[in-house]
């Protein structure tokens, strides 16, 4: 599949790599890996990284976003990363792709590309374009600034080789970026290095965190967001503050988005499968890892509820 993936990135002059919304390190570590190592591959080419970019990963991973202009999207080949379903693109441009290419390492929700590369085992997209390297490096080179942006994704998604999704596979992947020869520090410095202010947002979670049972989460109002002086990206980026802790078996963060008048969930758990209680609720993800939304806040109680039967029911049968 990926030998067909590069033959394509051959045949197209302009290729456009797109990613979810509310993106994340592996999104954008995949998105901007790609372009960089189709730009080092092939100088020749028009390569574009769609989507809107938060100012914090900006600054954190060193990216300049593209500017998007007069480009034939008619003419191009849409290269879609770490993003299961078509309504979660961000951007609308692929629609209009002569080709379009699916790599993605979720559950398979929707088959949208013309060529479809799904590998729900993959720990993140990163590692899936880090082996289309591999599998093609006879025809390819991979450079330190690729490789830098595809070690921010491999790290982000699986919190520095912590989780379960950390394979024998991710660490040879991870050891091939590693030898381009760039500064590690420097990398884990832009994911975990923190400003002294943000010291008040886990203040505040560690503060105002609730449970339910063994559902932890905390809540950040629109009022909350801007008395810290964050947004709701920000503020949900720091959902594994409540991780660890033996008696929170799954927590969440709970987040206002004011602009589509309803709440963001990101939901995470230690070893009960959570994605379907997020399809539920207008979400969906990984089994450990999802993310949903409620219309009223006046929802969470069924949420919660949801989520603790579902460990009842995970403890009964195993």
């Amino acid at each position: 599949m990926f030998k067909k993936m590069l033959d394509k990135i051959k045949e197209y002059s302009i290729i456009c790599i797109y990613r979810h919304i509310n993106e994340d390190y592996d999104a954008l570590g995949s998105q901007f890996g790609l372009k960089t190592m189709i730009e080092d591959n092939f100088p020749g080419k028009k390569v574009y990284a769609m989507g809107s970019i938060h100012e914090d990963y900006q600054n954190r991973m060193k990216i300049l976003p593209d500017s998007i202009k007069d480009v034939d999207f008619s003419s191009s080949l849409a290269i879609i990363l770490d993003t299961a379903n078509s309504s979660r693109i961000d951007d609308n441009h692929y629609i209009a792709a002569d080709f379009k290419i699916k790599v993605d390492h979720h559950l398979i929700v929707e088959r949208y590309g013309d060529l479809n590369i799904e590998d729900q085992e993959a720990s993140s997209c990163s590692e899936m374009i880090t082996l289309f390297y591999h599998l093609n490096q006879d025809e390819l080179m991979l450079s330190k600034k690729a490789a830098i942006f595809l070690y921010f994704g491999i790290l982000g998604d699986t919190n520095r080789f912590m989780f379960k999704n950390s394979t024998a596979s991710t660490l040879r992947l991870s050891a091939t970026l590693l030898e381009t020869g760039f500064d590690k520090e420097e990398v884990h410095q832009g994911l975990y290095l923190k400003k002294e202010d943000e010291l008040k947002i886990l203040n505040y979670i560690l503060n105002n965190y609730q449970k339910y049972e063994s559902v932890a989460y905390y809540q950040f109002s629109q009022r909350d967001l801007t008395k810290l002086g964050i947004d709701r990206q920000i503020a949900s980026s720091y959902v594994n503050t409540l991780s660890n802790i033996q008696e929170f078996e799954v927590w969440m963060a709970i987040t206002e988005n004011v602009n589509e008048n309803n709440w963001r969930v990101s939901i995470r758990s230690r070893e009960v499968p959570i994605h379907k209680i997020a399809e539920k609720y207008q979400g969906g993800g990984h089994a450990l890892a999802s993310g949903a939304t409620l219309d009223f806040i006046d929802d969470l109680d069924a949420l919660l509820e949801d989520l603790e039967s579902a460990m009842k029911e995970y403890k009964t049968v195993n």
